[in-house]
């Protein structure tokens, strides 16, 4: 005998031990109601009334289980009512839907299709017993891109809050996303033309900067420059860049912005403009070269420099906080670009900063990089003086970890009067400086880029030392005599090849 989960309390309940597994009422005592007329159900039951009957939080076993069913049971005077819906009722309601929706009918609630307006198509009633209206789930979740269209949702001038209503106002509807809608949506390009066709001068005008900084906008604001700027749009768009570079350049899409408006669409003159706005205030413009951003977008406007009056406002304004960049490593590569690509009359004014604080300059991770590029590429009394700041601090510079570098690169750009001055300023210090981590490398670079006299000159003060044998154990030296091996045997079969040959 079955369990009857519906009895009334003063019913006893049968025994435990033989009763038969749970189950869910059969249709022959609760048979389920047909949701459906036509082909889909026999009964008269209006759409109203039986959509009413799907309320997602009805307390029935369908959804609580028997052990909710006899609770209740035991507390009220009324037997249960039946189970409201199931399952099978549902998919029916659905494909009752979907149908309705191919046809041209409207639909709308949780299970609805994606669509601006969608006329439901019950009645008043409906409302009462608690359909659930618009989509829930497209209202209350929105996507990323969504959200950032309701925030300037002024670009459609729509009288909707709701942007999938801006086909009613005359503009195109807002594609849908597909991870939230579960529908196809349009290709990223479609959507970018689309949003391109929005950003009309009116309606860009005081947003320059939001829609640059921004991931998606930014990328319809290139589009637009690409397809269809003029004249006229970038002189509307120049103001609100000019007065807000800073921001643009330390951001990664308002940087991308920039470079392609300088570089593809303006012309020489709306260039000059810019460089001018960007170097009115040196400070700023050495603040954003201290941004890892900022700092490769500067360097992309120094590429395109074309006249001597950009690159003379560039370099001066750069000059300001010059010893602060080539300390740092963002404002390095800015400093760096300036000195191997523009020509040495404009940067002497770096020159002579770096010269002045030279010793700061050298010992710097970053600024012994900079100092090699001032000895290259500087001349006349500019390069003078930097290569005496060398050789007057070359003992201690030798022992240094970076400056060590300086020496090394002095050394090898082979000029025989500086190296044979520094050979008289280290002489005897080449076995000591054998023995350190960083002035062994300096020795070494002399053995091999001196030339044989100046090498034959330490190889002697190295052998005379009453210490010599000491460096073919030591960590260090023992580099700097395998060094001067090589470097004999080299010269010796040289010579012998020249004497052969006479």
């Amino acid at each position: 005998m079955e369990r009857n989960p519906y009895s009334r309390p003063s019913q006893p309940p049968e025994n435990l031990s033989t009763a038969s597994p749970r189950r869910f009422p059969s249709a022959e005592i609760y048979p389920q109601t047909h949701l459906m007329t036509g082909p889909y159900a026999a009964s008269e039951e209006t759409i109203e009334s039986a959509f009413a009957r799907l309320a997602p939080y009805a307390q029935t076993t369908s959804f609580n289980g028997l052990h909710y069913a006899l609770h209740a049971a035991a507390s009220a005077a009324e037997p249960l009512p039946p189970p409201m819906a199931y399952e099978g009722e549902i998919q029916r309601a659905l494909v009752w839907a979907q149908a309705q929706t191919a046809n041209g009918g409207g639909f709308s609630g949780p299970h609805s299709f994606p669509g601006p307006h969608r006329q439901i198509n019950v009645g008043p009633d409906a409302a009462a017993a608690g359909f659930p209206g618009p989509n829930p789930h497209l209202l209350l979740a929105p996507t990323q891109d969504s959200m950032n269209f309701h925030q300037r949702r002024d670009f459609c001038n729509a009288g909707c809050d709701d942007y999938r209503c801006s086909s009613l106002h005359g503009k195109e509807p807002y594609p849908q996303l597909s991870r939230n809608t579960g529908f196809p949506s349009l290709p990223l390009d479609q959507q970018y033309e689309w949003r391109a066709k929005q950003l009309t001068p009116a309606n860009m005008r005081g947003k320059i900067v939001s829609l640059a900084n921004d991931q998606i906008w930014s990328r319809a604001l290139n589009l637009k420059l690409e397809t269809g700027s003029s004249n006229e749009l970038i002189e509307s768009i120049l103001p609100e860049v000019m007065a807000s570079l800073g921001d643009l350049l330390r951001n990664q899409f308002g940087g991308d912005f920039v470079q392609k408006l300088f570089v593809s669409c303006c012309n020489e003159d709306q260039r000059t403009r810019i460089i001018v706005a960007l170097t009115k205030s040196p400070p700023q413009l050495i603040s954003i070269c201290l941004n890892s951003l900022g700092a490769r977008g500067v360097q992309n406007l120094l590429q395109h420099l074309t006249t001597p009056q950009q690159i003379s406002l560039v370099v001066s304004a750069l000059g300001h906080g010059c010893i602060a960049l080539a300390t740092d490593p963002n404002g390095l590569y800015v400093m760096q670009f300036c000195v191997n690509n523009f020509p040495g009359e404009y940067n002497k004014h770096v020159f002579n900063v770096v010269a002045a604080n030279f010793f700061k300059v050298a010992t710097h991770r970053n600024g012994c990089c900079l100092l090699q590029s001032c000895v290259e590429k500087s001349h006349g009394e500019t390069r003078k003086r930097l290569i005496g700041q060398i050789l007057a601090n070359g003992v201690d510079l030798s022992q240094d970890p970076y400056g060590n570098y300086v020496v090394q690169h002095l050394i090898g750009l082979r000029i025989q009067e500086v190296t044979e001055d520094l050979l008289r300023r280290f002489r005897g210090h080449f076995w000591y400086f054998s023995c350190d981590k960083f002035a062994s490398n300096v020795v070494e670079k002399f053995l091999t880029e001196s030339g044989e006299n100046i090498c034959a000159a330490i190889i002697r003060e190295l052998l005379s030392s009453p210490n010599a044998s000491a460096l073919l154990l030591h960590q260090f030296g023992n580099f700097v005599v395998q060094s001067a091996l090589s470097a004999s045997k080299y010269y010796y079969f040289s010579n012998k090849s020249l004497m052969d040959n006479e």
